[in-house]
């Protein structure tokens, strides 16, 4: 449970001071290198503020909430998940109507997530993730359900209050800008194999971690060796966290990749030339 617990940190990018590893990303904004450190030890065992219940974890009263160990035990106790909405849930459907939820029953029949073991953060700057690192300064963030196929997403919007987390809203709505024609270009990136080889670089920038701390495979691939080191991507529905960033460079995004119990972290950059985005590098 600690594994799934560290890594559900990890995947957050909440960064919190108490844990500690570093990823190095080669960027490509005029062959400047972009960083970015994340942790990856937990020397405090305290920091979880969890303990066990019947319908399983939910968090210690003592616990200062930070939101990535908030929704974790929210997603996986239906009791601490129903303390943690406010009746009655206000709810916009794509038409733009409205309707509330007025109890926790009623939600948990509602409250559908993909089934997959990941979750992504969409940046225009990495060093947005910084942003994250002082939790308790964020007042809202939205966890969005991106349905690309139907270019639609169902957002969860969480609000701060008295130092705990709550439910406040569920909205559908259609892709908002700035990511809209990213999202766009992207759900043919991944479901159309020949679309996605024309629309990766001729030289991918690229970087695997080998597991040795001493030795990192860096360097450039060529565009037909893609489908070789292509790793699994996010599909047609994932999950994306959206704590307020924005996305100063029209032509640059990040997608991050962060896998909840197994370590994983996939680091995607794509730049735009023209009305074209391209897979600049890749890190994992």
């Amino acid at each position: 449970m600690k594994g799934k617990i560290r890594w559900f940190l990890i995947l957050c990018l909440a960064l919190p001071a108490w844990v500690a590893c570093s990823h190095k990303l080669t960027g490509n904004d005029e062959n400047e290198a972009d960083s970015l450190e994340i942790a990856d030890s937990l020397e405090n065992d305290s920091a979880f503020f969890f303990q066990e219940e019947d319908e399983g974890l939910v968090l210690k009263e003592e616990s200062n909430e930070v939101f990535n160990d908030f929704i974790f035990a929210f997603i996986h106790n239906t009791r601490f998940q129903a303390d943690r909405i406010r009746f009655p849930l206000p709810v916009t459907e794509m038409d733009g109507s409205t309707r509330t939820i007025r109890s926790g029953k009623e939600f948990r029949s509602e409250f559908l997530l993909p089934g997959n073991d990941y979750f992504t953060l969409i940046l225009g700057d990495l060093e947005q993730t910084n942003v994250l690192q002082n939790d308790s300064a964020l007042q809202h963030i939205d966890l969005q359900n991106i349905d690309l196929e139907a270019q639609q997403m169902t957002n969860y919007a969480f609000d701060r209050n008295d130092g705990r987390w709550y439910l406040s809203n569920r909205a559908h709505t259609e892709f908002e800008s700035p990511m809209r024609e990213f999202l766009t270009f992207y759900e043919k990136f991944s479901t159309d194999s020949v679309f996605q080889l024309e629309s990766v670089a001729k030289r991918l920038k690229f970087a695997m971690d080998t597991g040795d701390e001493e030795e990192e495979m860096e360097g450039t691939i060529d565009r037909d060796q893609w489908p070789a080191f292509r790793p699994e991507m996010p599909g047609r529905s994932f999950i994306n966290i959206d704590f307020g960033q924005t996305f100063p460079n029209p032509h640059r995004i990040y997608l991050l990749q962060c896998g909840i119990s197994n370590g994983m972290l996939d680091i995607f950059t794509f730049n735009r030339e023209g009305e074209h985005w391209q897979l600049v590098s890749y890190e994992n």
